[in-house]
């Protein structure tokens, strides 16, 4: 059975900066890498929405990355 092994978590952080000409909403993110692998997601809930509590900018949405390596058992 194969399995990913995750070795990076990223937090964007997406904030509502607004409209363009054509009426389109523009987004704008932070990223804050290298979150702890195995932390508990309310947690990570928490910070993103502390973080994004210290911009001038309404939050849309947190969002999470992950990056891994895809293993196969043996």
């Amino acid at each position: 059975m194969a399995q990913i092994a995750t070795q990076q978590l990223t937090l964007y952080v997406k904030l509502h900066a607004g409209k363009d000409e054509q009426g389109k909403i523009i987004i704008k993110k932070k990223a804050y890498k290298n979150i702890r692998v195995g932390i508990d997601l309310e947690k990570l809930f928490d910070v993103g929405n502390a973080l994004s509590s210290l911009q001038e900018l309404p939050l849309v949405e947190l969002e999470v990355l992950s990056n891994g390596i895809l293993l196969k058992n043996l």
